[in-house]
């Protein structure tokens, strides 16, 4: 397996306000801080030094970029910061969020890149999920979207199965039968599909076979909830 591990959240338009989409990052950042052990120094073109974690800097980082975007507000922003730290090694965060257009152009996403800390994926998967609230989520590495482009290529509507992968409650309730061991039900009633073990962690091959069960499913249809197209 890479290195490099990517959690991934999507849904689909979802009108929110600057202030919404700061206390989601907020609470995100907080969330990788304390798994850190430290304040992570995020850094992009528009902070010039200052803390991304700050209420104050996120907020007018936010604001600033909704406020540029006045030709095509309902397309959302797109943001992008970058950190290093000795628990995460080349962290980076990228996000597109606060699109509402029920264009098929327009999705909300968040990508987080990192490597190293690999014993963390199955928690950074959980606070994607608890401060953006996807439709769908998974942690994945370059070797298996590789080893499974042909079940599910690139740029294919609905979810992709990773390492470990989250359903909402729409998708959730219509999982096939036969997959208790995999299973992990949430508060919010989705659920995180991983193997039986400990770390829930799946191989590219394990995930393999989960991704070829699950592909026909209505769990993995493009259009299960009304929260998403993707």
């Amino acid at each position: 397996m890479d290195a490099e591990l990517i959690a991934r959240g999507f849904w689909g338009p979802r009108q929110e306000s600057p202030d919404r989409i700061a206390d989601r990052l907020l609470a995100f950042l907080a969330a990788l801080d304390d798994m850190a052990g430290e304040t992570l120094p995020w850094s992009s073109a528009d902070l010039a030094g200052a803390l991304l974690s700050d209420p104050v800097n996120a907020r007018r980082v936010i604001s600033d970029a909704f406020r540029a975007n006045t030709d095509a507000p309902h397309l959302g922003i797109s943001q992008h910061y970058d950190a290093d730290s000795e628990r995460f090694s080349r962290i980076s965060l990228g996000m597109t969020v606060g699109g509402y257009s029920d264009s098929a152009r327009v999705h909300n996403a968040v990508v987080l890149k990192w490597r190293g800390a690999e014993a963390l994926a199955g928690p950074i998967l959980r606070q994607v999920v608890a401060a953006w609230d996807p439709d769908w989520a998974a942690v994945t590495s370059r070797s298996l979207l590789r080893a499974l482009a042909d079940v599910q290529p690139a740029g294919s509507p609905g979810p992709k199965a990773g390492h470990l992968t989250y359903l909402s409650e729409g998708r959730a309730q219509v999982l096939p039968d036969g997959l208790d061991k995999h299973l992990v039900r949430l508060e919010n009633l989705g659920v995180v599909i991983g193997s039986d073990r400990s770390d829930g962690f799946l191989s590219d091959g394990e995930a393999g076979e989960l991704a070829r069960i699950l592909r026909s499913s209505a769990a993995f249809s493009a259009v299960p909830t009304s929260r998403s197209k993707f």
